[in-house]
């Protein structure tokens, strides 16, 4: 495992906030529907094109989806729709399986995995051993080395090695298919346990 933070280390040194979200078993339409997002209403944007886009459009967000080999991938720059359990639920539907990683500007990590509409894990990386309310913390967590100052490397190994999906740093530069998104409060508000895991 160390080895692959090391692999990661790059992601340390980028100005960048994200959400990365994997999802196997579902199609990227099915995927921007999840997020209250229109299939058929897309541009293509870089990760700092989106963020700038959702900057001036209060009350949403954007997001981008676009298939990576037998996966859906879904990027979110300044934005944490993919943290929801309401919405992770939503995107593993029918047998489907769900796997995010998020940190903030502000020091702050999440970890949403969920599969067949079941969250299975839902945590600060953090604050693993803590016991927060509302917090699930699956038995594979505790054998993650989460460390300060190498947590984001950290969180693209883990999603490495619970998906098999390597991020590309290419990602944050290429112009990628983008859907407007609804803020991820307001929709996991009309879903019944949306902010519960």
């Amino acid at each position: 495992m160390h080895q692959l933070i090391d692999a990661y280390d790059w992601i340390e040194h980028q100005d960048v906030v994200l959400t990365f979200a994997v999802v196997k078993g579902s199609t990227v339409r099915e995927v921007v529907r999840a997020y209250g997002g229109d299939p058929a209403q897309s541009r293509l944007m870089t990760t700092l094109e989106a963020e700038n886009a959702a900057l001036d459009d209060p009350g949403f967000f954007r997001i981008q989806v676009s298939e990576h080999q037998e996966h859906v991938i879904a990027l979110e720059n300044n934005g944490w729709s993919g943290t929801v359990p309401g919405i992770a639920r939503r995107a593993c539907a029918d047998g489907a399986t769900f796997f995010s990683v998020h940190w903030n500007v502000n020091g702050l990590f999440r970890i949403t995995e969920a599969a067949g509409s079941e969250v299975t894990a839902y945590f600060d990386p953090v604050r693993v051993d803590a016991g927060d309310p509302g917090d699930l913390v699956p038995d594979w967590a505790t054998a993650v080395p989460f460390e300060v100052g190498k947590l984001r490397a950290t969180s693209l190994a883990v999603v490495e090695q619970r998906t098999g999906v390597a991020f590309d740093q290419a990602w944050l530069a290429a112009r990628l298919p983008t859907y407007r998104i609804p803020d991820p409060d307001v929709l996991a508000g009309g879903v019944e346990g949306g902010r519960e895991s």
